[in-house]
């Protein structure tokens, strides 16, 4: 049986708080008829070719995986059971086509790790396909 979500869950979950929030956001500049919604962001710059080709199954594997969790790279190598480089690689691909950000963050005793950061929890695609 699944739980319902209470008043009480909002209060307590800054997650819950912050969607809603957005949710908020977006709603008023919809009622305003704002010509961009806010907490969306817009990728003009790759063509479309270019960008399906670039998203292949284990990259877009990866992207799913870093917005279920933030994850380090070897972290997510580690998930996906492939070699820290490939992932590297593929993780530098995604960044270039504005999908993840990656911070370095300490990791305690062990030096500085790369943290792959999904820039949104979805895609949405408008392509021309004449010309």
């Amino acid at each position: 049986m699944s739980k319902k979500i209470t008043l009480d869950d909002f209060l307590n979950d800054p997650d819950l708080q912050e969607r809603t929030s957005k949710g908020r956001d977006v709603a008023k500049a919809l009622d305003a008829r704002a010509p961009s919604l806010p907490h969306a962001m817009t990728l003009t710059s790759v063509e479309f070719a270019e960008f399906i080709s670039e998203l292949t199954p284990k990259r877009l594997e990866l992207l799913r995986l870093a917005l279920k969790k933030t994850r380090s790279i070897s972290e997510l190598a580690a998930a996906v059971s492939r070699e820290q480089s490939a992932v590297s690689k593929d993780i530098g691909r995604l960044r270039k086509l504005g999908l993840v950000r990656v911070e370095e963050v300490s990791n305690a005793g062990h030096g500085r790790k790369k943290m792959v950061i999904p820039v949104a929890d979805s895609i949405s695609i408008n392509a021309s396909l004449a010309g």
